[in-house]
Formats: structure tokens, C-alpha cells, sequence
């Protein structure tokens, strides 16, 4: 947690709206971290596309992202979350790479994506894991 907590976190927010105004995730018509500053219920802070647009336009120079990974850690993450993160870890693609791509990179003379080894992915989880059980 950070130091003095979520509510310092949010104590220079007016409110103003200008944050949910340039969220592409608001755009799309999610609700993401912004809704919550404005005082609502329905949001997820798991939901942001990490484009800092937030951040940019706040005029009281709120630490947005503070507030989202505050909130993140009081959440559960979503369905396939965990998933996701292994495949990123995997991969660097939140989307399954196979030998498939390879096949169709080598047809445009593209090099092979070479697959971090399997036991690499699952020491880092394991340790996700221990880290989450002594939290």
C-alpha cells in the first residue's frame, strides 16, 4: 500500500471529469478507474489502456495510475486475467504464439519468435503464486 493510502491518493481530485472525457476505455463504453474518481460503483480498475491520456489532462496532477494499482490490489482481476499475464510472460502476446505464426512469418522472410522455455514461465508464476500466499 502506498504511503498514507488511497484516500491522500485522491485528496487534490476535484472531480472535474476531464479524465473519464479523454479514456478510451470510457469511450468504448466500459467503465474504467475514471468512473470511480467521479464517485461511482460501477467500474473496474483492471479495465485501462495504459495510454496516460488520464494522467496527462488531470489539472491537479492526480497520480491516476497510483490509484488504479491501489484499487487493483483491494480487487480480485477478472476472469482469464492470470491467463493473459502467462501468455504475456510466455510470449510477450497476450494471444497464444505457435508454430502456425512462425510458418506465416518465414512466408514474408520474417524471423522466427523464439518462445521463452515453458519451465521459465512456470518458475515465475510459482513464484507469483508464493508471493501472493505471504501477502
Amino acid at each position: 500500500m502506498t504511503v498514507g493510502g488511497l484516500d491522500s491518493l485522491l485528496e487534490d481530485c476535484t472531480k472535474c471529469g476531464l479524465c473519464r472525457e479523454v479514456c478510451i476505455v470510457e469511450r468504448l463504453g466500459a467503465h474504467s478507474i475514471t468512473s470511480f474518481l467521479l464517485g461511482e460503483d460501477n467500474y473496474s480498475s483492471w479495465l485501462c489502456s495504459s495510454c496516460w491520456r488520464c494522467q496527462e489532462v488531470c489539472p491537479q496532477g492526480v497520480d491516476i495510475h497510483a490509484i488504479m494499482m491501489e484499487k487493483r490490489r483491494g480487487e480480485e482481476p477478472p476472469p482469464g486475467h492470470r491467463t493473459n499475464s502467462a501468455r504475456v510472460l510466455q510470449s510477450g502476446y497476450a494471444l497464444t504464439i505457435g508454430e502456425e505464426i512462425n510458418e506465416m512469418r518465414r512466408l514474408h522472410d520474417l524471423e522466427a519468435v523464439e518462445l521463452v522455455p515453458a519451465e521459465w514461465i512456470n518458475a515465475l508464476l510459482r513464484g507469483q503464486e508464493e508471493q501472493e500466499k505471504g501477502a
